[in-house]
């Protein structure tokens, strides 16, 4: 008898690659299915998938998925903040949410602020080497907003006051973009290592400058092709190449492409309020958006989340101080969240109930994870353990604000006070 045959015990990488693929696209829509029968929020279950996958049975390796992080998250951050800034509608936000943006603002100044206590406390622990504090204020504009795709479906499954949905979903809305506009000056500042305070404060300002101008001529140029576009198959497919070419173009000018893509977002999504105000007689309805948009801007959405979110999970960190740190970072997000809360909705006379749901909506996202992996690809030193730290703290995050939303539902309505 001849050697027995040889099978191959070692699966193909692209094999493998298309597999992982095939495997969390299903897992993410398993979660959403789960979801909305449970209220657990679906990222639970790709980071449980990506744990399970990654650290626990070592099935699947993070350098499988690795290499794609840098091209991938420059167009996630695109996605975000057009996707994001598209739907957010200018007259809705100074009509009705002006606590909103007070409470984003607020938020995000205190949670920048709760990151730097925190990681001053590890630095003086011996837990975190020393280092110049420009770095914590990296660290803490990355994870300093709230994630919309978290706290939007769940408020929306919770029967949750409109009130309260309405200011959460303006913060979250501008704490993405503040997240990724502040963080990226902020890895700058850090790369160019400047002593002169004068430089940067100058450079920040010719990158928002430049942002600002690119995005308002790139939407001027674009607008005008929003009616004959509204109800081709490729509509979206040009709005989408348009933002990547704004975020390309206006880095390789110098400028923030975040800014640029965040502001021509915005107004392409508020033309048909815009354009009748600048050219009276014009009919608004030619410029609004379709359901083609919205939903090709979901599909997209959630191919990125599931990609990031299963990631996370993958990275996620075994060593002990790490995850350390990012449940301590939490407490600290937390604890700073309360101040924060209650300086935005000062004179509201909130009930005690409505308050606590918003001190809990602390949970970090898809933008805090993409931002999360950009300090070592882009040179920083020192950064090797940054993204497993964050990642602990984004699970972490999700997990507290799935619990504490149940607790705080689940809470009996307190009497209106008599007129």
């Amino acid at each position: 008898m001849g050697p027995r045959p040889q099978w191959k015990t070692r699966v193909d990488p692209i094999a493998q690659t298309l597999i992982v693929i095939a495997g969390l696209l299903l897992l993410g829509a398993l979660g959403e299915y789960i979801f909305e029968r449970t209220r657990v929020p679906d990222v639970i279950w790709l980071v449980t998938g990506g744990i399970l996958a990654g650290p626990v049975s070592g099935i699947v390796s993070p350098t499988l998925l690795q290499p794609g992080i840098p091209i991938f998250g420059a167009i996630a951050l695109t996605v975000i903040l057009s996707g994001g800034a598209f739907r957010l509608r200018i007259a809705d936000v100074v009509a009705a949410a002006p606590r909103g943006i007070a409470l984003g603002l607020t938020g995000y100044v205190f949670a920048v602020a709760g990151i730097c206590a925190c990681l001053w406390l590890a630095t003086a622990l011996g837990q975190v080497p020393p280092g110049p504090i420009a770095i914590w204020v990296m660290i803490g504009a990355i994870v300093g907003g709230s994630s919309s795709l978290i706290i939007m479906p769940t408020m929306a499954k919770g029967n949750s006051p409109a009130a309260m949905a309405c200011m959460l979903e303006v913060e979250s809305a501008a704490t993405d973009a503040l997240c990724v506009v502040v963080a990226m000056v902020m890895m700058d500042f850090v790369l160019d290592g400047v002593s002169d305070l004068s430089r940067p404060v100058v450079a920040l300002t010719r990158e928002l400058g430049v942002g600002l101008a690119v995005g308002v001529a790139a939407a001027a140029l674009l607008i005008p092709l929003i009616p004959p576009l509204r109800d081709k198959p490729h509509g979206f497919t040009i709005f989408l190449a348009s933002m990547l070419a704004i975020y390309a173009l206006t880095q390789h000018w110098n400028g923030n492409g975040a800014v640029a893509v965040l502001t021509a977002a915005l107004l392409l999504g508020n033309a048909a309020s815009i354009v009748p105000r600048l050219f009276p007689g014009a009919r608004a309805g030619i410029f609004t958006s379709t359901n083609t948009v919205t939903v090709m801007q979901d599909q997209l959405s959630f191919l990125i989340k599931s990609f990031f979110f299963f990631l996370i999970g993958l990275m996620f960190p075994t060593d002990p101080r790490l995850l350390a740190l990012g449940a301590v970072g939490v407490v600290f997000l937390l604890l700073f969240r309360v101040p924060a809360v209650a300086l935005a909705t000062h004179g509201l006379g909130l009930k005690r109930k409505h308050f606590l749901l918003l001190v809990i909506a602390i949970p970090r996202g898809l933008a805090a994870g993409v931002l999360a992996t950009l300090p070592l690809h882009r040179g920083i030193p020192d950064m090797e353990n940054l993204a497993p730290a964050l990642f602990a703290l984004i699970v972490f995050s999700i997990l507290f604000f799935a619990i504490g939303f149940y607790f705080v539902s689940h809470m009996p309505d307190e009497p209106d006070s008599p007129a």
